[in-house]
């Protein structure tokens, strides 16, 4: 009975709750920078204590809940009786008792509370910053190239190369050096055939 009690009113209590904590603690210092108690928001790059934050305003509402449903076991002294009444299907077989007692609807149940909560704590897809599209030198070289129609063989290879690529570039590119085939088959064959002689 207590794993249904805080998996369907736990729900909107914990939510409820971490509404209230979240605009307490951001009238604290804790809340410095504002963005650092946002949900599901750690920063770019990530930072361990914007996540310590979020993750101890939420383990505060756990509590919170906790302790709600625990004051109204201690309210209504009947709710037991009722968990005895909804599981009366499973009596005389001890072994299907104990499996959806301690397994099947627990996990069933946590899934789905983990779920919709997971669903409310994590921020908005509007919120996140995200991979974009970085403008690059080859971006423009291909624009200005495809201006003047000239077409040759290295136009074609740029522009095969950067299609494939989907324009993504990092912040801060290392260089790589080009690899050339032909010099490498040409290395291997010498000198495999030097070993012969």
């Amino acid at each position: 009975m207590l794993t249904l009690l805080q998996t369907t009113i736990g729900i909107p209590v914990l939510v409820i709750l971490l509404r209230v904590l979240h605009s307490l603690f951001a009238k604290t210092p804790i809340a410095n920078p504002p963005e650092s108690i946002k949900s599901g928001y750690y920063g770019n790059p990530p930072r361990a204590t914007w996540w310590l934050k979020q993750s101890v305003i939420y383990f505060i509402g756990l509590f919170g809940m906790k302790l709600f449903v625990f004051l109204l076991f201690a309210m209504l002294p009947w709710l037991p009786w009722v968990g005895d009444w909804a599981l009366r299907w499973t009596e005389g077989n001890e072994a299907l008792q104990i499996a959806f007692v301690m397994f099947i609807f627990p996990v069933a149940m946590n899934g789905l509370q983990y779920y919709i909560i997971d669903g409310f704590i994590k921020g908005k897809e509007s919120d996140r910053e995200g991979f974009q599209a970085v403008p690059t030198d080859d971006d423009d070289e291909e624009r200005h190239r495809d201006s003047d129609d000239v077409e040759d063989e290295d136009t074609s290879k740029r522009r095969d190369r950067i299609s494939t690529t989907e324009h993504m570039a990092e912040a801060n590119p290392t260089a790589v050096p080009s690899y050339d085939h032909e010099s490498d088959a040409e290395a291997s064959s010498g000198g495999s055939s030097s070993r012969r002689k």
